[in-house]
């Protein structure tokens, strides 16, 4: 980790963590933790954010923990973020084929 890495703020707006995922990936946090920068999708009514692996909208962001006083998962959520580079964290959609 590099001296930046440990200055550079977590959005937490944009940052997301799907708790259906976590079941089942055996609570592997790493893959359960997706970065999503569009505008959350309407469903019944409500805006909610579609993990794009699973595409299951039991999610939650990084600022409605906060907002919620989740604060000792919240500081264990961003410590994983910063470890890690954007890229591990950016999920593909199922069924999304990269061009060749």
């Amino acid at each position: 980790m590099g001296i930046l890495d440990v200055l550079r703020k977590v959005d937490r707006k944009s940052w997301f963590v799907c708790y259906n995922c976590m079941l089942l990936t055996s609570h592997d946090t790493v893959k359960s933790i997706f970065y999503f920068a569009g505008p959350p999708v309407e469903v019944s009514g409500r805006l909610l954010t579609p993990c794009p692996r699973c595409q299951s909208t039991n999610t939650v962001s990084f600022q409605h923990l906060k907002e919620t006083g989740s604060e000792a998962q919240l500081w264990g959520l961003e410590r994983i973020v910063k470890r890690h580079t954007r890229s591990t964290f950016e999920a593909r959609p199922q069924g999304f084929k990269p061009r060749s």
